[in-house]
């Protein structure tokens, strides 16, 4: 009886686990580019700053390297109808090492990771910034 009991209760854990998970689980990243060497994804996250009082929404980037060699990323970002205006800041190159993935947040630091989509404290929403990834090339080292 005892071992029911228990078996009963892991059933009802992991479908409780199951249930939180779907239901509180992130927006799933959504695939930008692929090819032989790397997989870059996206998804938009809503970043809130408690302590400034601020809430923006951000572009978040997910980097896999696909191989066991190093790899080069390279790409742009520009914003609608600025892709003429491409300037250094817009440039990302790093090395993602043997089968690494690189996946940013809101806290992320590194301009490759992350891209301001939006304030979210404004009334006026038309402003949210186009993920545009230009010139995407990958080095296999």
């Amino acid at each position: 009886m005892k071992r029911i009991s228990k078996i009963t209760i892991n059933v009802c854990f992991y479908v409780l686990l199951c249930f939180f998970n779907s239901a509180c689980g992130q927006v799933s990243w959504k695939t930008h580019f692929e090819d032989k060497n790397v997989k870059i994804q996206y998804r938009l996250s809503n970043c809130k700053d408690k302590i400034n009082d601020t809430d923006f929404s951000f572009y978040v980037f997910r980097f896999e390297n696909k191989t066991k060699s190093k790899v080069n990323v390279q790409f742009d970002t520009s914003q609608k109808n600025s892709i003429e205006k491409l300037q250094d800041e817009n440039y990302n190159s790093f090395i993602l090492n043997s089968l690494q993935v690189r996946e940013g947040d809101c806290n992320s630091i590194e301009k490759e990771l992350k891209q301001f989509a939006r304030n979210n404290l404004d009334d006026n929403k038309t402003d949210e910034f186009q993920l545009i990834i230009l010139n995407i090339k990958t080095y296999e080292l």
